[in-house]
């Protein structure tokens, strides 16, 4: 992680020195993240271990979207040939959901709900990119592209659910995740004076079922990103 970091912040720097015009900004995001691949799911159950730890989601790996969001800087250097180089770092939440459709209780019964089980995961992002500026009238459009990495936090899950009957079942749990999360993403950014607004997609590369002892599933992150950006400095 710190020798990517480093080598991408190098290369940066290094045009930089030949560009044209640097632009710093702040950012806020909102989207939604859900997970792909063999293991992502749509909906699992609840378990309720009879000793032990407490109740959890069977298959966390939600291939529902829920609520994200983050902030971050950037800085990126515009040159003459309208061409761009820059980084964006942040702090993010990436939130995913699955139904619960049915809890295994204590007498190993299976009680059928209605609920949800939303997987939360805290990480400090950097997202070197390279891309080209197209001049509009009133309106500059930027397309970027390049690698995301992301260190993961913290990853929890909180659940819920309710029976017919009213009976209402909950799963509170830390969970093991890799440390770096790895992604290709790619924006679009209109700006306007010194405001802006973003759109962008990031395509998971790190499996994190990897690391499960007996796992041949896969589940990637995928994310998508609604943005409003404000140019504090242009050089």
């Amino acid at each position: 992680m710190k020798k990517c970091t480093l080598f991408f912040l190098g290369a940066l720097a290094a045009h930089l020195s030949y560009g044209q015009q640097t632009e710093v900004s702040f950012h806020l995001t909102s989207g939604a993240a859900s997970f792909r691949g063999s293991s992502a799911a749509g909906s699992s159950f609840i378990i309720a271990p009879m000793m032990g730890e407490g109740p959890y989601t069977n298959n966390i790996y939600g291939s529902r979207p829920a609520f994200s969001y983050g902030v971050a800087g950037q800085a990126q250097r515009l040159t003459e040939g309208e061409n761009l180089v820059g980084v964006q770092a942040g702090y993010e939440v990436l939130r995913s959901r699955v139904q619960i459709v049915s809890v295994v209780n204590r007498s190993n019964q299976v009680i059928a709900t209605d609920g949800k089980s939303i997987l939360t995961n805290s990480f400090v992002s950097v997202h070197p990119f390279g891309g080209h500026r197209f001049e509009l009238p009133g309106v500059a459009l930027d397309l970027t592209a390049g690698p995301e990495m992301g260190l993961l936090l913290h990853s929890e899950e909180k659940g819920e659910a309710l029976s017919p009957t009213g009976a209402r079942y909950t799963s509170s749990r830390g969970h093991d995740h890799p440390e770096v999360d790895i992604r290709f993403r790619a924006n679009l950014t209109a700006h306007h004076q010194r405001t802006s607004l973003s759109v962008g997609y990031s395509y998971g590369l790190t499996n994190y079922r990897r690391s499960e002892l007996g796992s041949t599933g896969e589940a990637y992150t995928q994310v998508f990103r609604v943005g409003l950006g404000f140019r504090l400095l242009e050089l």
